[in-house]
């Protein structure tokens, strides 16, 4: 099988301002690429969505750049794109970045041909090792007229509408300060009780001292992980901050490459990985990733678009968490990818069996939003 074409869209829509401790989220954005093969077999992958405020107008280009060097190869070999494309542009393209995000989009439409030619789910090729996996629900962002009712009210909906054991908020916003994100973390725990799981995320808009002083007050509100603390290639202090924190330490969003992983878990600096197979080359470089972790006895809670790091994260029985996106989130959610992916009564979601990704995009909603 030989690939014939690559392309690639971009798609963009208004959606409410919601902000985090290091970046504001205006419109939703979806950078969408196709790969075509000589057998007639079509894959998809994508990168962006439900919180990127990423320039996804300059995804394009590198698709353009990619190309040639696509065409002709045979898309069953995603571990040989995945290298050629990979580290050995890296002289040329960088260690990571947006040729890291377009390479995965391209590396998941591969693994989405890779999956319909042979008739099993990538959730199945890559491991298979759990039918069910553990969600929770990402929220608690910071937005305009949001108080702590109104954090309140949308983490009660999150546990009894969604059904979810386990809620996310975010830290770390330094108009707000310590005292008053631990307020809100005090309003969360409230509002969903004492017997379910709580996760606050700074999104690496900290430093050490300030990363402390959280570590110090958020056990007395039962918090089961920090997340993204500091930057992310501040080794060093990842390994202090953990050594001093009864909180457990989660990060990886922003890695690109194996190496990054290594030397943060050489450092002690996590016991928790947030990849995202969107962000480093795609799934080829994150279960080299799942493997480290195995090695080194930490678990996997795969970061982004739940569709696609689902295979991933129940792959591996390391596989911790699913992180899920609700509407609150981004509206257009609700109908974005299809099927809908729900949470079962319990929190967990159930992975489908269907060859490739499992889910495509809606393109019949999309293409109103279509940008490039």
């Amino acid at each position: 099988m030989k690939i014939t074409e690559v392309s690639s869209e971009v798609f963009e829509w208004e959606r409410p301002g919601i902000w985090n401790g290091s970046h504001f989220y205006g419109p939703g954005r979806l950078h969408k690429v196709t790969v075509r093969t000589d057998e007639g077999i079509t894959g998809y992958g994508w990168n962006g969505g439900t919180a990127a405020e990423k320039p996804l107008g300059l995804y394009p280009g590198y698709v353009d750049y990619f190309r040639p060097l696509v065409v002709g190869r045979d898309p069953m070999d995603t571990r040989g794109l995945a290298t050629d494309l990979g580290e050995k542009l890296i002289k040329i393209l960088g260690p990571g970045g947006i040729n890291t995000h377009v390479l995965a989009a391209i590396n998941i439409a591969c693994w989405d041909i890779k999956g319909k030619a042979l008739g099993k789910s990538i959730h199945q090729l890559l491991g298979g090792a759990q039918k069910r996996i553990r969600t929770y629900i990402a929220g608690g962002y910071y937005a305009e007229g949001k108080g702590l009712e109104e954090l309140q009210e949308e983490v009660r909906f999150n546990v009894e509408e969604m059904h979810a054991s386990a809620v996310k908020i975010k830290i770390g916003d330094l108009t707000v300060g310590l005292a008053g994100d631990m307020r809100r973390v005090e309003a969360s725990r409230q509002a969903i009780g004492d017997d379910l799981t709580l996760m606050v995320d700074a999104n690496c808009a900290l430093d050490l001292d300030t990363s402390l002083e959280f570590a110090r007050l958020l056990p007395d509100y039962n918090v089961y992980w920090f997340e993204e603390p500091l930057p992310i290639h501040d080794y060093e202090g990842h390994g202090k901050l953990a050594a001093e924190s009864a909180v457990k330490i989660a990060t990886g969003e922003n890695g690109y490459h194996l190496a990054h992983f290594k030397t943060l878990l050489d450092h002690k600096g996590a016991s928790i990985l947030n990849v995202d197979v969107g962000v480093c080359p795609g799934y080829d470089v994150a279960m080299d990733i799942a493997e480290l972790a195995a090695q080194r006895g930490v678990s996997i809670a795969p970061h982004g678009c739940q569709e696609l790091q689902l295979p991933l994260a129940a792959a591996i029985s390391h596989g911790e968490f699913l992180e899920y996106y609700p509407v609150a989130v981004d509206p257009l959610r609700a109908e974005m990818f299809q099927p809908v992916l729900k949470p079962d009564d319990d929190g967990f979601v159930t992975v489908p069996d269907r060859p490739g990704i499992g889910f495509e995009l809606n393109m019949e909603l999309l293409d109103r939003y279509r940008i490039a």
